[in-house]
């Protein structure tokens, strides 16, 4: 096994339970490599580089450390059981997944796991894991610190969402995919194969499957007035219709603008394209669940396979 793990993610508690993940793993017989990521973008390149030395890699992190785990995996051009254990201040996806919210069970979870294989995203040349956004509060993420993260948790993000309120502004660009085109102005959009995105469950619509092949698209329009915003708000929420608010389930989007939109990946910065273009790249990522919700239904097929190799 490969452990990946970010020291400083979720208030470091992946220091003080680094011994009970190692021992966990240990009980089951895995000689384990261990890897603390030192600097951005070492997941990715510890993964890439090294990954396909071994039988499977877990990660331990935000949603963040997953993200450069998957990334280096796919360009990497391998695919291997991938195990996450959630130690950041959100977790959409781990919620996503049924992962457990403690450390010592989502270990003891992935040694006694089962394989499902999930959808992977692809936006130009970068992939995600759960969501790709732009617009409104999208650079919060990225922008906040570690350490506000570490000290204030989830209302980091609120507190720095709050001091973008003045910034705010709209983009004007042309979306196409199969199901639906059009093009505006608009504040916010959102592209995710995930339950629960920034902490908000249920935000994402309804009907949710991580390995259907499909994305979940959410665009919201700039209004007109502010008089508007209860029932963009009210449609978000409930999941009713609204003239500023649209959504689709797609495979494949593209976006096109004047100019440059900056996106974020799984938290962080994504880069910024006058044209985007997003694919869904249908299960993709085998990873290692515990005990599964009913709609998590075990991949036979890819399990049998990592048996034969």
């Amino acid at each position: 096994m490969l452990f990946i793990y970010n020291p400083r993610a979720g208030k470091g508690t992946v220091r003080t339970m680094l011994s009970y993940i190692l021992e966990e793993f240990a009980r089951h017989d895995m000689d384990i490599t261990v890897h603390p990521t030192l600097r951005a973008r070492d997941a990715a390149e510890t993964m890439r580089l090294e990954g396909r030395k071994y039988d499977l890699v877990v990660c331990s992190g935000g949603d963040g450390t997953l993200d450069e785990v998957v990334d280096g995996m796919m360009r990497g051009g391998f695919r291997m059981p991938v195990g996450y254990i959630p130690a950041g201040s959100t977790n959409d996806f781990a919620g996503s997944l049924g992962i457990p919210k403690q450390m010592s069970d989502a270990a003891a979870s992935i040694a006694d796991g089962r394989l499902f294989s999930c959808d992977v995203g692809r936006l130009n040349d970068e992939y995600f894991i759960y969501v790709a956004a732009f617009g409104a509060f999208t650079e919060v993420s990225y922008s906040t610190s570690q350490d506000s993260k570490n000290a204030l948790g989830h209302l980091a993000y609120v507190l720095e969402g709050m001091k973008s309120l003045p910034a705010i502004k709209n983009w004007k660009l042309r979306y196409e995919s199969r199901e639906r085109s059009g093009e505006g102005k608009f504040l916010y959009g959102m592209i995710t194969n995930s339950n629960s995105v920034g902490g908000f469950k249920g935000i994402t619509g309804t009907h949710v499957t991580l390995n259907d092949g499909l994305f979940e698209v959410t665009l919201i329009r700039d209004p007109e007035n502010l008089l508007e915003w209860p029932a963009i708000v009210n449609a978000l929420l409930n999941h009713v219709d609204d003239p500023n608010v649209i959504t689709f389930k797609t495979s494949h989007v593209e976006f096109y603008s004047d100019e440059e939109i900056p996106w974020t990946t799984d938290g962080e910065f994504g880069g910024s394209y006058k044209i985007t273009v997003l694919d869904n790249l249908p299960k993709a990522l085998p990873i290692i669940l515990g005990s599964q919700p009913q709609e998590l239904e075990e991949d036979e097929q890819v399990r049998q396979a990592f048996e034969r190799e």
